[in-house]
């Protein structure tokens, strides 16, 4: 016991290394979530404030999509530390990447009371490319998932002993997750569900049931109150190209009855539910998104993927205990990134890693019982080969990509530095905001004070997708074209927004060798 004890403690500290190995490098820079997160997590330390002035809220108007507030929270600290720093942002996840294999450990014994199958579990999720890239950012996917798992953990070992100290664990795990990231919603009545089913058998306290309930009902409450219309958005069936799909499947047929909002929805949705048992999503692409997959870091090796296979047909062939509670999270793990416009979503179905691991664990063990230790050793050092490639992959050529700088808004740290050393020489700084939310880069690289930002900022009413634009604050005006009346200025924006044959003597900032801003100063 205390072998096994020592060896995941070990596989910790070495996932906890490989977390802070180029923390800051790798991803390539800050994204506007990120930054946004930290601002506001900055301006309730100094202010008791968010950045828009509102006082300890619990959805953060951020850009109008009224963020879960956890992980702003959680980042206090960090920043009161160490100052608002990209260093500070990227160590929030820090615990749970330590715990998160401990965490595996625990729960993969207590279904199997296995020592060997909880250590291998243990291992694949303390080196798992796919959860250990999205933990190296600061995003909230990361730790729901970590507070799933416990929430998970502490249902089944409620269930073994009356303990009213695991009660009150659960409800803060539980509220943790639940206010943690949208796609959190989809497990609510999972939970709720079973928590019912093992209540009315007698066989797990009430007050878990109660405690779920009640910060349920408080979730709905702050819903109804704030009143978020991301998830709305997000989905699948709003966006203009599925009612443009549905109007030409409708006009190219006689057989307009079989094209129409339910059928359609049913295929797009099976469609993209399938996608995430598929080796082109864990295994060769991942999330589509450049910020959280990249084809060469799969989220899975390979190996992983073919014992998860082996690994249910043993779940079933041995009639295991907890076989259907295991198979319910597989399958209800995908629906949060099927209903999304956002296909091969890794963020909002990261959870489904977890019970993978311990799947393919279960196989692996049992695979391994059932010829010999020889093979075994055969599918571990291909596990190790594939393992590293997605690593030095991700760590050597993945920040490199030109397509993965633009995707992550590099050079507005760059562009800071190049306003400090301007802003008292010009009247005017006139940004694109082309490419995301340019303003939160300059309140966090220019560690703006949140007390004249709330009173400056000037709002655009909300895009199609739901969020809001800052106009301008200070000197900063988030167009690109000045108006007549500013004489001293600077336009800052994209290579493509100039005519670079008929403009001279314009600045750039570079990132390795790709030009992201070009900079062009006027004077009077």
């Amino acid at each position: 016991m205390k072998k096994s004890l020592f060896f995941v403690f070990v596989i910790s500290l070495l996932s906890t290394f490989l977390f802070l190995f180029k923390i800051t490098r790798v991803p390539p820079a800050l994204n506007a979530d990120e930054a946004t997160n930290a601002y506001d997590a900055y301006s309730i330390l100094l202010t008791g404030q968010d950045q828009h002035g509102h006082f300890l809220p619990l959805r953060f108007q951020s850009f109008g999509d009224y963020k879960l507030p956890v992980i702003t929270y959680l980042l206090i600290p960090w920043v009161a530390v160490f100052g608002l720093t990209e260093w500070a942002v990227r160590l929030v996840n820090l615990p749970f990447v330590f715990f998160f294999p401990i965490l595996v450990y625990l729960l993969t014994k207590e279904l199997f009371r296995s020592t060997p199958i909880a250590m291998i579990a243990s291992f694949l999720t303390g080196f798992s490319p796919g959860l250990q890239t999205l933990g190296r950012q600061a995003h909230e996917g990361y730790l729901t998932a970590f507070f799933l798992t416990l929430s998970f953990y502490l249902i089944l070992k409620g269930m073994k002993r009356i303990s009213f100290g695991y009660v009150i664990v659960f409800g803060l795990s539980y509220f943790l997750f639940l206010f943690g990231y949208h796609s959190s919603r989809i497990w609510v009545l999972m939970i709720i569900g079973l928590l019912v089913y093992l209540t009315l058998k007698k066989k797990i306290s009430f007050y878990y049931l109660l405690i779920s309930l009640i910060i349920t009902l408080f979730f709905i409450y702050t819903d109804l109150r704030y009143q978020p219309t991301r998830v709305v958005n997000l989905m699948f069936f709003k966006t203009p190209g599925f009612a443009s799909k549905l109007t030409e499947l409708r006009n190219e047929t006689p057989f307009q009855v079989l094209h129409n909002l339910f059928t359609l929805a049913f295929r797009e949705l099976t469609s993209n539910y399938l996608i995430y048992f598929s080796p082109q999503f864990l295994v060769i692409e991942g999330d589509k998104n450049p910020r959280f997959g990249f084809e060469g870091v799969s989220p899975i090796t390979p190996v992983e993927y073919l014992f998860i296979f082996i690994g249910l047909y043993f779940l079933f062939a041995n009639r295991e205990k907890w076989r259907w509670l295991i198979l319910i999270l597989i399958l209800l793990a995908p629906f949060s990134g099927s209903l999304s416009w956002a296909k091969q979503s890794l963020t909002r179905t990261v959870f489904l890693l977890i019970p993978f691991f311990i799947v393919a664990s279960y196989g692996f063990f049992n695979f391994i019982k059932k010829t010999n230790l020889l093979l075994g050793l055969f599918f571990v050092l291909f596990y190790i080969l594939f393992l590293f490639f997605s690593w030095e992959f991700y760590f050597f050529h993945y920040p490199k990509r030109a397509v993965v700088l633009r995707s992550w808004q590099v050079g507005y740290r760059e562009l800071a530095d190049y306003i400090k050393t301007n802003y008292h020489k010009f009247d005017r700084f006139y940004l694109t905001r082309k490419n995301g939310q340019p303003y939160i880069f300059l309140l966090f690289f220019l560690r703006y004070p949140p007390q004249r930002f709330q009173q400056q900022a000037r709002l655009l009413p909300p895009d199609e997708y739901g969020f809001t634009q800052v106009r301008e604050f200070d000197k900063f005006y988030f167009e690109l074209w000045p108006i007549k009346e500013t004489k001293n200025y600077v336009i800052i924006g994209y290579p493509d927004d100039f005519n670079l044959h008929e403009e001279k003597k314009l600045k750039e900032i570079k990132i390795g060798t790709e030009t992201i801003f070009l900079i062009k100063e006027v004077r009077d």
